[in-house]
């Protein structure tokens, strides 16, 4: 009886002996996986408010928002440092292989969306999530010399630098997160119910 009420709460329905078989047919359409989604994805819906608002929602729920310009129909994210293994609450990172890389090493992501109008009705919504790794000059908090015990004592002398200093420069693109421009395209696409 609890366990019939459980599921029945839980949306899953009875599940039982039908007609002589198990019938989970509900649990697995809970549980499979989705299609994958065009992008850019077409949403046959002629209210641009309705989709742009859905698409800053959906958005928003990886990234913070850095600008939405409605007249030249994009939205840009400021840059976000992946989630790790430590950090299953956050879900920027959607695969465990992701979720592993930025773990051993610092990944941010940014994103890039498009609403442009399409040409049979409707609106065409873009997703370009950008990878990118962390370029230092030197390893961070790098423990160098503690084994080294110097006994002498040099001559201090004023040192100037000759020539280009090399900088660090900062992030090194990685190619495009499909997997996470695929969360948010599904979002969008579960918000319109298509």
């Amino acid at each position: 009886m609890i366990g019939t009420i459980g599921t029945a709460a839980l949306g899953l329905g009875p599940i039982g002996c039908v007609g002589g078989g198990f019938s989970t047919a509900r649990v697995k359409q809970i549980f499979a996986a989705q299609p994958v989604a065009e992008n850019p994805l077409l949403v046959p819906v002629d209210d641009f408010e309705a989709v742009w608002n859905k698409t800053v929602a959906e958005v928003g729920a990886y990234f913070e928002i850095a600008s939405e310009n409605r007249l030249a129909r994009t939205i840009i994210t400021e840059p976000k440092i992946s989630a790790t293994m430590f950090e299953p609450w956050l879900g920027d990172t959607v695969t465990l292989g992701d979720r592993l890389e930025a773990s051993l090493q610092t990944i941010r992501r940014f994103a890039i969306i498009k609403i442009e109008p399409a040409a049979a009705g409707g609106y065409l919504v873009k997703v370009e999530v950008h990878k990118e790794l962390e370029d230092l000059a030197k390893p961070d908090r790098q423990a160098m010399g503690r084994a080294v015990f110097n006994n002498e004592f040099p001559v201090n002398r004023p040192r100037l630098a000759v020539g280009p200093v090399p900088v660090a420069a900062g992030w090194i693109p990685r190619g495009r997160d499909s997997n996470l421009e695929q969360a948010i395209l599904a979002g969008v696409r579960n918000a319109f119910f298509l």
